[in-house]
């Protein structure tokens, strides 16, 4: 049997998952396949931050994930601690209860993976995305114009999809990767941990406490983490493999430790399993062969500390996707696509490097000293390498607080409260349906004009002005928060991110505007655009 899609996904978890649901929500049907039957119920991501938020309120996802965090009880800070019934000797409040709203609509949400990878999978389906679990990738061959994947279905049956393009998102041990010969660059493993699953109350010995995780101090110094439900967790310890393995964490081994570290009885514990992992820290040598595109864990892995791993994998798809929607709806040429490895690249190194920071406690390697950026800075404020510039020697960092950033390009759309009209409430609201927007100074028809006969059709931009007056609730004016003038204006791309910037009017603002639309679409666009969508792609 063979079929021929669009786009094939190569994994279900939440960051395959969000690329089928980005595409779907923009008019174009991929194919998900997942090696597994279902959801895994292990403990992973539990905390996702604004950017992460922006993408999914972009597709109508975000209200559904808010309302799974309201079920269960709100978290706000972490601690050391002696037990977790015991005395909080030193805590520090998460991210998540930063207060983002000068800079965001969205705040971060407090959900546990599993509970949002469900909220991202009913969509993706509801939009049309073909999410197949219990099938397994067993090849995949590319070619200059298609890739062709082999693939067991639930039944055991051989199906043969070709693709347009092949998306994988694998995990760290990616099996996509491994074939194409791509490395990997970094540290590696820091740390060996071995992880013990368990069952317990836990609203006793947090006694009304608002507590997301916790650190133990000695002997364990143990990493406990549960979900939202304070019914199930984890705990896991350093070990050194040179002096001890696995198999020295017996059964009653195991329940001491989990018992220390909880100050729980045994009696109270029920031990759900154990697994070895090493807390590792590199990203791959290239996001990119030809048609096939890593993301997530298959092309970064971070150390759990700052929560940066699933929202990166996210933040992949959701800059991936937005090219590949505008490459195969023939609004974009196919160029486009090879500024996905630098753009996400340069980022995978950063966040792999401020999660390595975050960890070196637990490192039992040298971690290289760099300045610790806030998580903000990280998750937020970063800005996307332009043109040939070189990441290492740019003028402007790479990445900063977000509310510093004023409409640079490579950076994300900033922020601005609307008051009313078009339905949104921000700026970022105003970016649609995969197409790029021409967001003008309140004094700025010329560009608009320039806009209209660029594409006059309204296939792939939109134009917005910006007002003149702050709404209430605003800090600044919107043209200053944005970085032009009255009669100046932003291009942005469907991803949220700054493509061009015009502080100010211009002479000829078709030639300008013309310019930077051929350079934001790889010499798509208004000038040079194919003719239509490929035959593989259901547009909308």
């Amino acid at each position: 049997m063979s079929e021929h899609v669009p786009v094939l996904i190569v994994g279900g978890s939440v960051v395959g998952a969000s690329a089928a649901l980005f595409l779907a929500a923009r008019g174009i049907t991929p194919v998900l396949v997942e090696k597994h039957p279902g959801i895994s119920t292990r403990l992973r991501a539990k905390l996702f931050y604004p950017r992460t938020m922006e993408a999914y309120r972009a597709v109508g996802a975000a209200d559904d994930v808010y309302a799974v965090e309201r079920r269960h009880p709100p978290a706000d800070h972490a601690a050391l601690v002696t037990s977790l019934a015991g005395p909080e000797l030193r805590s520090w409040p998460l991210p998540a209860a930063r207060d983002v709203s000068a800079v965001s609509p969205c705040r971060s949400a407090f959900v546990k993976q599993a509970d949002l990878e469900e909220v991202v999978r009913a969509h993706a389906r509801a939009a049309g995305a073909d999410l197949r679990f219990g099938h397994r990738l067993l090849g995949l061959r590319p070619y200059d114009d298609h890739v062709s994947a082999l693939v067991r279905d639930a039944d055991g049956v051989l199906r043969t999809i070709t693709a347009d393009y092949l998306l994988a998102a694998d995990g760290n041990a990616s099996a996509v990767r491994e074939s194409l010969g791509i490395g990997r660059t970094g540290p590696g493993t820091v740390a060996h941990l071995m992880e013990f699953g368990f069952e317990a109350d836990l609203r006793p010995a947090l006694d009304g406490r608002r507590l997301a995780l916790a650190f133990t101090a000695e002997p364990d110094h143990a990493f406990l983490s549960w979900d939202t439900t304070w019914r199930r967790g984890a705990v896991s310890v350093a070990y050194d493999p040179a002096t001890t393995g696995p198999e020295a964490f017996d059964d009653l081994r195991r329940l001491e430790i989990v018992s220390r570290a909880l100050g729980l009885p045994p009696s109270a514990i029920a031990l759900t399993g154990s697994r070895n992992w090493q807390m590792d820290g590199w990203v791959a040598d290239s996001y990119r062969r030809g048609r096939v595109f890593l993301l997530g864990d298959a092309v970064h892995v971070t150390p759990p500390t700052g929560g940066f791993g699933a929202n990166t994998g996210i933040q992949d798809a959701w800059n991936l996707t937005a090219k590949l929607v505008s490459v195969l709806r023939g609004h974009a040429g196919p160029r486009l696509l090879d500024a996905y490895d630098k753009e996400r690249h340069a980022i995978g190194r950063i966040t792999v490097e401020q999660a390595l920071l975050r960890a070196r406690d637990r490192a039992r390697v040298p971690i290289e000293d760099r300045p610790l950026l806030s998580e903000a800075a990280v998750t937020l404020g970063y800005r996307y390498p332009q043109g040939d510039e070189d990441p290492a020697t740019a003028g402007l960092p790479l990445a900063d607080e977000p509310e510093r950033w004023r409409g640079e390009p490579g950076t994300r759309l900033p922020h601005v409260p609307l008051a009313g009209g078009r339905g949104a409430a921000s700026t970022l609201d105003l970016v649609r349906d995969g197409r790029h927007l021409l967001l003008v100074g309140p004094d700025g028809e010329d560009w608009t004009r320039a806009a209209r006969r660029l594409d006059p059709h309204g296939t792939f931009l939109d134009t917005a002005p910006l007002p003149r007056h702050p709404a209430p609730q605003a800090r600044t004016r919107p043209t200053d928060a944005c970085g032009i003038g009255d009669r100046g204006a932003l291009l942005v791309r469907p991803d949220h991110v700054v493509a061009w910037r015009g502080p100010q009017a211009v002479p000829d603002a078709l030639a300008v505007l013309g310019a930077a639309l051929r350079e934001a679409l790889a010499g798509g666009g208004a000038d040079d655009r194919p003719a239509g969508p490929e035959p593989s792609v259901t547009a909308r």
